[in-house]
């Protein structure tokens, strides 16, 4: 997995079509949903959601057609954090990423006179109540007496929500969901809480059964796993052990200790990756150091931007330098 835990599971399962497919029929309006060529869909690559926003919603992009053959677009944003969006409304947000998407469209069909419709749909995942404007057109600021004489003018654009707190577990049984996604949700819903993780899957052992006996049911196991162990300070891999083996046999042991252990071998990874980011920061930080003893006011803006974003190894390369260099440009130049 990558990024965040739920990032990563929501990435997992659902940028799946066969598991994709029966959530987004079920959000849809039902004219909608049944003039769509569900054959047809297919995930496409890339996410369209801004870097810095990547720790609060992740993206997925399907393409399916309309019955009548013309293209249709599924843009599913997943909004992951405890609380409703802060900053940017989601309206907005949603819009920008639309017209993104259109500008990839257009550039692989420049011929094209019309664009593909775009259903966007956000799948939230908070405890708290949404209170986000739903649609774009809500927040444009207008005195009352003129929106009716300028409604027809406005950008109108309104997104599906789906409240994962609006289904109970009962609800969830009934929907005609793969096992992997209502277990996805189920997880969504409860895992961050303190949720005792045993029970909740004793509940769901019919279900986990089902998709333990689908192909490659057990890496999909896997994953829930791990998504617990990430997420619930409570759930132990012990406890997860003993429930699975004996309610999905020796199987399902191995399964939660290569979950556990991939977990433990990430964990590692990470810790090394932010050792040697603080390493290689500290060296950036101690070269600069020496260059403003050293030059004094020939250093300029562009040497120290140039400075903080230098590899390893090219720190490395001009900290021998740095005492015989002449100037910054002649420190810089191999």
């Amino acid at each position: 997995m990558s990024g965040t835990p739920h990032d990563a599971l929501f990435k997992a399962v659902f940028g799946q079509p066969e598991h994709a497919r029966g959530m987004l029929r079920s959000i849809l309006p039902a004219a909608v949903e049944q003039a769509i060529d569900w054959r047809a869909l297919t995930l496409c690559p890339g996410s369209f959601v801004d870097a810095g926003l990547a720790h609060q919603h992740t993206d997925i992009l399907y393409s399916s057609r309309w019955r009548t053959g013309q293209e249709a677009l599924l843009y599913f944003l997943f909004e992951h954090q405890s609380s409703p969006p802060t900053g940017e409304p989601m309206a907005f947000r949603l819009l920008r990423y639309q017209v993104r998407i259109w500008e990839r469209w257009c550039a692989d069909n420049a011929k094209a006179r019309k664009l593909p419709a775009i259903v966007p749909i956000v799948l939230y995942h908070g405890a708290a109540l949404w209170s986000e404007a739903r649609s774009f057109e809500e927040l444009i600021d207008l005195p009352p007496d003129l929106r009716a004489s300028l409604e027809s003018h406005l950008v109108r654009c309104e997104y599906l929500l789906q409240d994962l707190s609006d289904y109970s577990e009962e609800e969830l049984r009934e929907r005609v969901w793969t096992a992997l996604a209502k277990l996805t949700v189920v997880l969504f819903q409860q895992a961050r809480s303190d949720a005792d993780m045993t029970m909740l899957l004793g509940r769901w052992i019919n279900t986990l059964r089902e998709m333990g006996a689908a192909p490659k049911g057990l890496d999909a196991l896997a994953l829930l796993l791990r998504y617990i162990l990430e997420v619930n300070e409570r759930a132990t891999p012990q406890d997860l052990q003993t429930l699975l083996e004996r309610e999905l046999g020796p199987e399902a042991k191995e399964t939660i200790m290569t979950a556990a252990q991939r977990l433990r071998e990430q964990g590692r990874q990470e810790g090394q990756q932010e050792a040697r980011a603080e390493g290689l920061q500290r060296s950036r930080d101690l070269l600069l150091r020496l260059m403003q003893l050293r030059f004094g006011s020939q250093l300029d803006p562009d040497d120290e931007r140039r400075l903080r974003t230098a590899t390893l190894e090219q720190v490395e390369a001009w900290s021998l330098r740095v005492i015989t260099a002449a100037s910054p440009a002649e420190l810089f130049t191999p």
